[in-house]
């Protein structure tokens, strides 16, 4: 008997598209009716600021000289039409943004599941050679390993029995951006972060489905000029890239078959479990060492060496990159380069958000030559783990997703400035990993809660301190510490339910 969610999931993907269309449409004219009539706008703040820079771009000026304007020029001709055609043009746009990003998301997440599947397959059958290389251990250990490897393999033919399974996990994949409230909610009060979004992931496609090296780069210099931060993401497609990346499909959770390995030597005794054979059998441990992965191999130096494809990325990046920058900066000079790059490096936001360094900034704010400083501490966590997680997920095939996705959660939780419209940059490229991250849905669910929650208990001391003019800073800032631990927390399980893949394929 299927489940209301399964019949759910069921329905054709067109089919969810124009309901998408139809829910984000309907929000768009009522937004229209809602701020003629309250005095708290659903329309977004930065849509005004968008459409005055369009304004004064059709006027032949710089879409600079609206105040505040710290966006590409590109967002100001793209909403063009909001002062030629209708105000509401841009919303339109950002939501037929949204119906592409699920496609995008849907395809991506198809191909890795196949490539996934395919590999798997080839996995499988080298299982059974594995438990050949050990018919000398005792018993219980060959039984284990038996076992293990069935389990691994009746997984594995359920799953490629499943004539619809990677429609499904790509389907699934797509409703989670589709129906989010949160998406919805931004792109129709008008933000423009989907572009971003999207941007990202036309990346990916080109990346990972199509192998286009150098439109790749083309598409990835255009997103690091339209919102700068997908910038973080460079060494992880270099990495990807890279001659020394390899395939993997074994979950490391899972008893790796080298631990089974057992000298029969006559000075080692026999041992009655697994653990306990791998803690005392030295010449297994060492062998166990010598294969194990790491970034600070002398020889992983050459994979600084870029390929052709590589040289591609970088060629296409660059390209791209500089001519959007050069033709901008002939047609706005310096104002350009101030207000759409160098500004997120010198900035000074004392007002309170979500961050966990906002109330550190409101307090030295007026502090002379402590900025620079400041800023590169703030700077230190976020360059750490980014570059961790490049290389160590980067140069896997199957967990480049992954690795962009954790490092956007770094990138915003560790951010100098967060609002919620940043959320939607990890929204983007969250659904691309679901199918990979393997938790139960209580465990989901609980973790989900307690983000909102967090958000929710921060929002009431923001809320008396915007509207009430109560001195709240303190609360605030104690607030946004639990909201960072919530994060960091969320994080750590999603490392740990993630399928970390470290055994090399050939």
């Amino acid at each position: 008997m299927t489940t209301l969610w399964e019949n759910f999931v069921n329905i054709d993907y067109k089919k969810h598209l124009v309901i998408s269309v139809f829910i984000r449409i309907l929000l768009v004219s009522y937004s229209i009716h809602h701020d003629e009539f309250s005095k708290v706008k659903y329309t977004d703040i930065d849509y005004k600021v968008f459409t005055d820079a369009a304004r004064h771009y059709l006027d032949g000026n710089s879409p600079y000289d609206r105040h505040t304007y710290r966006y590409s020029p590109l967002v100001a001709i793209l909403l063009s039409p909001n002062i030629i055609l209708h105000n509401s043009f841009g919303k339109l746009l950002f939501c037929c943004t949204d119906i592409l990003v699920a496609l995008l998301i849907r395809s991506i997440v198809k191909n890795t599941v196949t490539e996934y599947d395919s590999y798997k397959q080839k996995k499988s059958k080298k299982l059974i050679l594995e438990e050949n290389k050990f018919k000398k251990s005792n018993t219980k250990t060959r039984k284990k390993l038996r076992q293990s490897n069935k389990q691994y393999l009746n997984v594995t033919s359920a799953e490629l029995k499943s004539k619809n399974s990677i429609d499904l996990k790509g389907d699934i994949a797509m409703l989670a951006w589709l129906y989010n409230p949160m998406t919805i909610a931004i792109g129709t009060r008008g933000n423009c972060d989907s572009l971003a979004g999207f941007l990202v992931l036309l990346t990916l496609y080109f990346l990972q489905c199509k192998r286009y090296a150098f439109l790749a780069g083309i598409v990835h210099g255009i997103s690091i000029h339209f919102r700068l931060y997908p910038i973080i993401y460079s060494l992880t497609y270099f990495m990807y890239l890279s001659k020394f990346s390899f395939y993997t499909a074994e979950d490391r959770r899972r008893p790796k078959a080298s631990q089974f390995a057992i000298d029969n030597s006559s000075n080692l005794k026999t041992l009655k479990n697994i653990e306990n054979t791998v803690a005392q059998n030295k010449l297994s441990l060492n062998s166990i060492r010598k294969e194990r992965k790491t970034i600070f191999r002398k020889e992983y130096l050459f994979y600084l060496i870029p390929n052709l494809d590589q040289f591609k990325l970088i060629t296409g990046c660059l390209l791209s990159l500089s001519f959007l920058t050069l033709y901008f900066y002939y047609l706005f000079g310096y104002t350009f380069l101030k207000e759409t790059y160098l500004y997120h490096f010198i900035r000074k936001d004392p007002k309170h958000n979500f961050s966990l360094y906002f109330y550190l900034q409101y307090l030295t704010a007026w502090v002379k030559n402590i900025g620079l400083w400041q800023k590169a501490l703030m700077l230190l966590p976020q360059l750490v783990l980014i570059s961790v997680f490049s290389i160590r997920y980067g140069l896997n095939r199957f967990t480049l997703n992954f690795s962009i996705l954790l490092q956007t959660i770094v990138m915003v939780i560790y951010n100098s400035v967060l609002t919620s419209q940043y959320f939607v940059w990890i929204m983007a490229v969250l659904p691309l990993c679901l199918w990979q991250i393997r938790m139960t849905k209580l465990m989901g669910f609980a973790l989900l809660c307690v983000w909102y929650i967090a958000q929710g208990v921060w929002l009431l001391p923001a809320y008396l301190l915007e509207f009430q003019g109560q001195n709240t800073f303190l609360y605030i800032w104690l607030q946004s510490v639990s909201f960072f631990c919530a994060n960091i927390a969320i994080l750590g399980r999603l490392i740990m339910y993630f399928m970390p893949l470290n055994e090399k394929g050939n």
